[in-house]
């Protein structure tokens, strides 16, 4: 029969490991294949056969001849283990007698897939398979696998998906498993359960609630909800480092068993690995849809309400985390808006995972790489890439290392990236290396396989290193990378005669997949935890990228043109006119007279035109681009490594540099974009700009008095406790505030936008200019040659109490108290100001003058240290 590889395990029976494969048949059918005939094994140098053959838990010790790194092939121990709970005592043994071992630390899975070259989410044939008679797991079709081969196909049909989230109720701060107890849980299904889209279980009874007499009796039914629907991938929002380790300890709390996967005897884990947690659902694939967003998406926050506006145009009616405990204790009305609030987190989850198709990249890395999907998901590429290079090593004969301690070496020496010219550049065309540092080791046959000291018969490269040439030996990286970019090349020709939908979303992700491991394996050698790490491969990849880029610059400049920048892959060539296609012509001629001077296998392809393009410093950068595409020419603002928006600072600071941004690149006018900052300045000091623009957004994370230092956010909440504690914020509220003037610590000014405008407080303009606006936008403008005072008028900002610190600089007239200043006033034309400007001056050109209730003059302002602001 046929089935889709979604998770695997092993138990152990009669003292012998015995494989699980939990997948979905075509019909649809749920499937656990067992498979006996499997053992575990490693192998050993410098060791005696018989004395290891001779240890209790060695099933069999064979001697092999098998390829190692750097020593060429060997003769060694194959040790075959009875259980692969005994491979680390027994490999610590060997090690402390002196000998080399290799694999030991393989996972008994992971071995096992890499023998069969099987990966997750691969369609398996399974040969023979006779009924097996077992309450150890759940499944429609359980068998005996007696052959395993991998199939074809690459459709996973019928997947079934389950959302759910929690509430939960504190009596004072944050809920607490050990203590609070669970009082709403949702789910969701992907298709129909017993004539049902969702259901809601909760410890009190109300409109759409299924209710239950304790949490207990809520849990158990939770917990048989997800067996008997059984679904494929269980899901939910921020699931993995909340909702499920909170339900794991009151399930303890309660005396529960959390069997919710497809193994009967073995309990869903939840394991902390630094400051986050790792689950595991046998049987099931577990997704936290928040992990894979933040992964994938590059959002001002990541809220489920700002998520789902942002990528789903679907809005949620949001409650606060402070509100829940009222609600809960509300009336009909209250509780129900609670209900509702818990079951929308699950449906909104459930559709950022099948509208976003979020899982569809990630199978396809699962069947390249070798490994499962919820690895795939839940771990780094490192462990994909020595999967991956497990089977490729061992199909040439070689064996890998075991990890041992971590090296000591240092000094890898990154890509080469030229320094800029300032000033904005016109007509700038964008020259990138296609794939450069696979495209190198395929090149110069960069392997640990080729890594070689015989100079007769190897290429140097600019590190010193050398490795042997293709024609000598072919090194196993190089070839695998040429397989991964010939296929990928593949999928991309596929896609431009595709019209399914479906298909395109499979090649889009074979595609990604592809290209991400293939990009990874640079930085896979100089990852000082990896198996294979080996600074000298590293070191020789970046110094031929850094000496390509180089030789490109002057490759470039020898026909007369100018490289305004170049960054690892890629070269900005000022070209000049403004026809684009004139433009791209002369690029291309660019690039196939570069293409000459290059190494065989090392391409360089046009890529875009900047219009106008604007480098800050190496790596930092804002363009206008233009991009070909079908209809012609799509145009877009880049920026590389400058922020538009950020989460500690107001909407203001990302309206105003994306308006300035715009008039440098498209209008190229620099007075303008100056002008229009200071009109912005000076709308802020006129208390011009509405006030939601204004609003910085931080986090509650913890109580109040947990927080070691004074922040503004904190100090606001400490204020709306005092004032009217039912309206206080709680835990992982998000608490907005605006800076308003007054002489306290700044923290101690933060204040909610509705007492703000209630109170009719004044903003603290100053604290918007010098801490929001002006260290972004001085950054853009000291590119062009801007300075601080250029932008502040004809001097410093200087605001009342600078004024005042000046009064040496003046000549005194007389001497007035604090309470007497009302403002300032032109010497010239008698405007009047509130606030200092910006230059200092009045926009006449005349001199302010302080203004008291006696009138305007030259004063020194004395008297008492000036009272805290009110609250």
């Amino acid at each position: 029969m046929e089935m889709l590889l979604l998770d695997a395990d092993y138990m152990i029976i009669n003292a012998r490991p015995v494989l699980r494969l939990f997948g979905k048949s075509r019909e649809g059918k749920t499937v656990c294949a067992f498979y006996e005939n499997y053992l575990p094994y490693f192998y050993a140098l410098n060791c005696d056969a018989k004395e290891i053959t001779a240890l209790p838990d060695v099933k069999e010790c064979a001697v092999v001849r098998r390829k190692v790194i750097g020593a060429g092939e060997r003769e060694m121990c194959k040790i075959t283990l009875v259980t692969p709970a005994k491979t680390p005592e027994l490999r610590e043994q060997l090690r402390s007698k002196g000998a080399d071992v290799f694999e030991a630390d393989i996972l008994f899975k992971y071995r096992f897939m890499a023998d069969l070259n099987i990966s997750g989410f691969d369609w398996l044939d399974v040969a023979n398979g006779d009924h097996v008679a077992t309450n150890s797991v759940r499944a429609d079709v359980k068998l005996r696998a007696h052959d395993i081969t991998r199939g074809k196909s690459e459709h996973a049909d019928q997947l079934r998906y389950l959302a759910f989230d929690l509430e939960c109720v504190a009596d004072e701060g944050i809920p607490e498993a050990r203590k609070d107890p669970i009082i709403l849980i949702s789910l969701v299904f992907s298709e129909p359960f017993k004539g049902r889209p969702s259901m809601v279980l909760g410890i009190r009874p109300g409109r759409g609630v299924d209710a239950f007499e304790s949490e207990k009796e809520m849990l158990e039914e939770f917990i048989n909800t997800i067996n008997t629907y059984d679904p494929d991938i269980l899901t939910g929002f921020n699931i993995n480092n909340f909702d499920l380790p909170y339900i794991l300890e009151r399930m303890a709390k309660n005396g529960i068993k959390p069997v919710f996967g497809r193994c009967i005897s073995k309990p869903v884990m939840v394991k902390k690995v630094g400051n986050r947690f790792k689950s595991a659902v046998p049987g099931r694939v577990f997704v936290d849809s928040y992990e894979i967003i933040k992964k994938d998406f590059s959002l001002q926050r990541y809220g489920l309400d700002f998520v789902a506006e942002r990528l789903l145009k679907q809005k949620k009616d949001d409650v606060k985390k402070s509100e829940i405990a009222k609600l809960w204790k509300a009336n009909d009305e209250g509780y129900a808006r609670l209900v509702q609030y818990c079951l929308q987190d699950s449906v909104l989850a459930l559709n950022l995972v099948l509208q976003l198709n979020l899982l569809e990249k990630y199978i396809a890395l699962a069947k390249v790489s070798g490994t499962l999907l919820q690895d795939t998901i839940g771990s780094g590429e490192t462990g994909r890439i020595e999967n991956f290079l497990l089977r490729e090593f061992n199909k040439e004969g070689f064996v890998l290392p075991s990890k041992g301690a971590k090296p000591d070496e240092t000094g890898l020496i990154g890509g080469e990236v030229l320094e800029p010219l300032k000033g904005v550049h016109s007509s700038v065309a964008v020259l990138d290396f296609r794939s450069m540092y696979p495209s190198i080791i395929r090149s110069f046959n960069i392997c640990p396989s080729t890594l070689t000291k015989d100079k007769e018969n190897s290429i140097e490269l600019p590190s010193g290193a050398r490795f042997l040439r293709k024609e000598v030996q072919q090194g196993i990286v190089p070839r695998v990378l040429k397989e991964l970019m010939e296929a990928r090349q593949a999928v991309k020709a596929e896609l431009k005669k595709t019209k399914d939908k479906q298909r395109v979303r499979q090649l889009n992700g074979k595609q990604w997949a592809l290209k991400i491991l293939a990009n990874a394996f640079y930085g896979y050698f100089g990852y000082v935890n990896s198996r294979m790490f080996n600074l000298e491969i590293a070191n020789a990849i970046t110094s031929t990228g850094r000496k390509t880029i180089l030789d490109t610059k002057k490759a470039v400049e020898s026909i007369g043109y100018t490289v305004v920048y170049g960054d690892t892959d890629s070269v900005f060539v000022r070209i000049g006119g403004d026809d684009l296609n004139e433009i791209a012509a002369k690029a291309e001629a660019i690039v196939k007279h570069v293409g000459t001077t290059l190494p065989e296998g090392i391409e360089l392809e046009f890529e875009k035109i900047f219009k106008r393009f604007l480098p800050l410093t190496k790596k930092r950068y804002v363009a206008w681009c233009f991009k070909r595409s079908a209809d012609g020419w799509e145009e877009s603002i880049e920026s590389k490594g400058i922020e538009t928006v950020r989460r500690d600072w107001c909407d203001l600071v990302g309206l105003t540099m994306s308006d300035i941004i715009t008039i440098l690149l498209k209008e190229a006018d620099q007075k303008k974009a100056i002008d229009h900052f200071k009109k912005v300045t000076e709308r802020l000091l006129r208390n011009e700009i509405p006030l939601q623009n204004l609003v910085i957004t931080k986090t509650m994370t913890k109580p109040p008095k947990g927080y070691a230092g004074v922040q503004p956010h904190i100090e606001l909440v400490k204020k709306i406790q005092a004032r009217n504690p039912a309206e206080a914020p709680g835990i992982g509220d998000r608490i907005g505030y605006v800076i308003v003037k007054g002489t306290q610590l700044l923290s101690k000014r933060a204040e909610d936008p509705s007492y703000i405008t209630e109170k009719g407080l004044q903003i603290d303009s100053s604290y918007y200019i010098e801490n929001q606006l002006l260290p972004p936008l001085e950054r853009i403008f000291a590119a062009l040659g801007v300075s601080r005072n250029e932008l502040l008028g004809n001097g410093k900002q200087m605001g009342l109490m600078d004024a005042i610190s000046r009064k040496a600089e003046t000549q005194v007239l007389e001497q007035a108290p604090l309470e007497q200043v009302t403002g300032l006033i032109c010497q010239a034309c008698s405007a009047y100001y509130a606030i200092p400007t910006l230059s200092g001056i009045c926009r006449c050109g005349g001199q302010l003058l302080f203004s008291t209730t006696r009138g305007p003059a030259r004063v020194a302002v004395v008297g008492k240290e000036p009272k805290p602001m009110a609250n």
